[in-house]
């Protein structure tokens, strides 16, 4: 049975745009029609996730995540993904709320890791996401040990994505590898992508080995949800994590 795809998107638009991308190229397809329908709610006026998480806004995301699912749902969408890793602080919510099943990137990187045996992974993701835990309790629950980075490293993380990605600029790679060296330091096998805009620096710029981006499991997943399937060659979740022992 094959499904429609809704994207809750616009949580960045670049973030959107590369899944998309990730999508098509991951699609095991050889003609147009055998591609997946989907249907793509960019809507950047979502307030921000992080800010509220953190108690510095009272513009709460949740009633817009929860009105853009139902109307891709409106449009016959049984599958749902955010390509925002911080709008999965509000999954428990958002799962029960939907008719369409949500996936969880969160849960599926972890699962991932737990496949491949690995024991320690460091997280980079936005604060808001770091304060929640969504990704420590999920590697927790898996036997991985959870690494964040220390108060400066993690400022130096949401200057990245805000102050980078999120602008339109080029993201400063010495800051974010020194991130990354923190915390293989602390005995990290694997570094987790863990905002899509991080994802974004992936597929414009050279970040070399030893990262697992949570965005490209994520389309994989979605592509699996649907009923397709993900190029063999384009699978490289495995190969990412193995690159990381």
């Amino acid at each position: 049975m094959k499904e429609k795809l809704g994207i809750i998107g616009g949580l960045g638009p670049m973030a959107s745009a590369q899944f998309l991308e990730l999508l098509t190229d991951k699609t095991d397809a050889a003609t147009d029609q055998e591609h997946i329908e989907v249907f793509l709610y960019s809507r950047p006026q979502t307030p921000d996730r992080t800010a509220f998480l953190l108690g510095q806004s009272q513009d709460n995301p949740y009633p817009v995540l929860l009105d853009s699912g139902r109307m891709l749902e409106s449009m016959g969408c049984r599958v749902l993904v955010m390509p925002c890793m911080t709008a999965y602080s509000f999954y428990p919510q958002l799962k029960d709320d939907f008719q369409a099943t949500l996936v969880n990137p969160i849960l599926e990187t972890a699962a991932v890791l737990r496949a491949r045996g690995v024991r320690k992974a460091g997280i980079m993701a936005t604060d808001g996401t770091l304060q929640v835990g969504t990704f420590q309790q999920a590697f927790s629950g898996c036997g991985i040990e959870p690494i964040v980075p220390d108060r400066v490293h993690q400022a130096e993380v949401m200057s990245i994505i805000y102050d980078d990605v999120k602008s339109g600029r080029p993201a400063d790679m010495e800051r974010f590898h020194a991130v990354a060296h923190a915390m293989r330091a602390q005995g990290a096998e694997c570094v987790i992508l863990g905002c899509t805009e991080l994802s974004v620096i992936r597929q414009t710029q050279k970040i070399g080995a030893g990262f697992l981006d949570a965005m490209e499991v994520l389309a994989e997943r979605a592509i699996e949800a649907c009923g397709y399937r993900v190029k063999p060659e384009q699978q490289v979740c495995a190969a990412a994590v193995a690159a990381c022992q």
